[in-house]
């Protein structure tokens, strides 16, 4: 065991134990331990930033916090990040205060929902973001901690405190951290940036609000149509299930789908005339919500609204699995080179 340096009189390891208790005791933390943000660590990722320190990003509610880039810096600091995050992390936060983004909702709801984050472009590679094999799992440090900071940010600055402001009744570990990229070396059609208007050589986060996660396995080999079918079948209209539904295809299917002459547009069709349940499987109340949301057919409740609602990426690595992630209200910002 190597010999511990010491800081004061005390080992670095007792102070960051300490760093932990305290930022613990204060509710500054997730639960998991943090990295002490010192003056020197914090001005380091103002610098990489390029912005001014006390530059105001977003207010955030429910507390009407103003996450300044000193503010940002500190939190991405205790998350474990790295200073190049930064712009990404304050993209990210441009997106979510948008007032097209429900952030209020997500931060006060009895609801588990939650933001998740999608990387598009270079600096996936820049980063090191995992688009492929486990990109929705752990070990990666830039998917784990660049969502980590923004969760940090939405308690901190946001004041979004489990049974205070924020009154999610279970919550959601996707809470901790909900990153990914799109693996657009493997999407045969054009990434979620370049439909959103984005050249391939932007760089792009886009925050959507996001509930649901489920694995779909399975539908190798059975062909176009069936594979839809497979996927649908995972993807039923939910109680106020929102304006988007997200379909993460594996590399398998995504090539199945495109080898066989599929259009990203007809997937999106098809997953929308498959995804319904008949209206007599509800109660009536929710199907007059869903009616008055224009999520019906004739005698069935739809998934969405419109087809280009089901938003259809490309990640993952290898294997007969895809995932259908409850997702709407995407907002992409442009992260600077």
């Amino acid at each position: 065991m190597a010999k511990e340096t010491q800081v004061h009189g005390a080992s670095v390891a007792e102070v960051t134990l300490n760093a932990y208790e305290h930022a613990y005791e204060q509710g500054w933390t997730d639960g998991l331990p943090i990295i002490p943000p010192s003056e020197e660590l914090v001005q380091r990722f103002v610098a990489a930033s390029s912005r001014e320190a006390r530059e105001s990003i977003g207010v955030l509610p429910p507390r009407s916090g103003v996450a300044t880039v000193e503010v940002i810096a500190v939190n991405a600091v205790m998350a474990g990040c790295r200073p190049e995050y930064m712009p990404v992390i304050i993209a990210a936060l441009e997106a979510l205060t948008d007032p097209a983004f429900p952030l209020e909702l997500i931060q006060v709801t009895t609801n588990p929902m939650t933001p998740l984050l999608l990387l598009n472009g270079p600096i996936r590679h820049q980063l090191d973001i995992n688009y492929g094999a486990g990109c929705l799992g752990p070990g990666w440090r830039a998917n784990a901690t660049i969502g980590r900071a923004v969760r940090l940010i939405l308690l901190n600055v946001g004041g979004a405190l489990p049974g205070i402001y924020s009154k999610s009744s279970f919550a959601s570990p996707l809470r901790y951290s909900y990153v990914l990229g799109e693996n657009e070396e493997e999407n045969p059609w054009g990434s979620f940036h370049t439909d959103r208007d984005f050249d391939p050589e932007d760089s792009t986060v886009t925050v959507f609000r996001a509930t649901n996660y489920v694995n779909i396995s399975g539908g190798e080999g059975v062909g176009p149509e069936e594979i839809l079918r497979h996927i649908a079948t995972a993807m039923p209209p939910m109680y106020l299930g929102g304006e988007g539904a997200m379909i993460l295809l594996g590399v398998n299917h995504a090539r199945n789908l495109y080898d066989a002459g599929v259009s990203k547009q007809e997937i999106q069709q098809k997953l929308w005339e498959y995804a319904v349940v008949r209206e007599d499987h509800f109660a009536a109340d929710f199907v007059a919500t869903e009616k008055a949301a224009g999520r019906t057919g004739p005698g069935v409740v739809r998934r969405t609204r419109l087809p280009e609602q089901i938003y259809v990426l490309v990640a993952g690595g290898p294997g007969p699995q895809d995932v259908y992630i409850s997702a709407d209200m995407p907002q992409t910002r442009l992260i600077p080179r």
